[in-house]
């Protein structure tokens, strides 16, 4: 995945500490906090917008050991597409990344798409969503770590909002910090 300086000036950022600041990441402005809404697990962190339906979730996992490193993205991938019951499931484009705050592990991405219900009773129409995510691989502490950023496809999607999807994607990768790995030690 390329990680040049994408320009936008459409889309404000805020820099979020996450899991009590064993990490850190900056997040598009208009998500908010979804455990000041409803009750979230404790291996994720969940922000939203309402307005758009666009959400970034970071999910900590205990690590998948067998599945190999180059393949362990598309794993986590199509297992999000199986939770959620999606009808399709496809990967655009998928490799290894270098991300700033992430050196010494294993890190990659896809994007790509899945089709769901837009209820989650499966009683409501389709929902196209496009699901950007990366993976990085904490050995020393055996988790797999998740930032997983998706976005309804809705009608008048156009490649304007594509491009700020990725810009949005690509911000969020290149802040992302791991600070202290203290808290997989209680």
């Amino acid at each position: 995945m390329e990680m040049e300086q994408p320009q936008s000036s459409e889309i404000k950022f805020q820099t979020v500490d996450l899991y009590g600041g064993t990490f850190k990441a900056s997040l598009p402005s208009g998500l908010v906090d979804m455990s000041n809404v409803r009750q979230v697990p404790n291996h994720q962190e969940f922000y939203a917008n309402a307005d758009t339906g666009a959400n970034v979730i970071f999910e900590i996992n205990e690590m998948v050991k067998n599945v190999d490193d180059n393949e362990a993205v598309e794993f986590f991938f199509n297992n999000l597409a199986k939770d959620n019951d999606a009808k399709e499931s496809k990967i655009a484009r998928q490799g290894k990344l270098d991300l700033p705050g992430c050196k010494g592990y294993h890190t990659s991405y896809a994007i790509g798409e899945h089709l769901v219900n837009e209820r989650l009773d499966n009683k409501g129409p389709e929902l196209r969503l496009r699901v950007h995510m990366a993976l990085i691989r904490l050995k020393k502490v055996t988790s797999d770590f998740l930032i997983i950023m998706a976005v309804p496809v809705k009608s008048g999607f156009s490649e304007k909002d594509g491009q700020q999807c990725e810009f949005a994607f690509e911000t969020i990768l290149k802040s992302f910090e791991i600070k202290s790995l203290e808290v997989f030690k209680k």
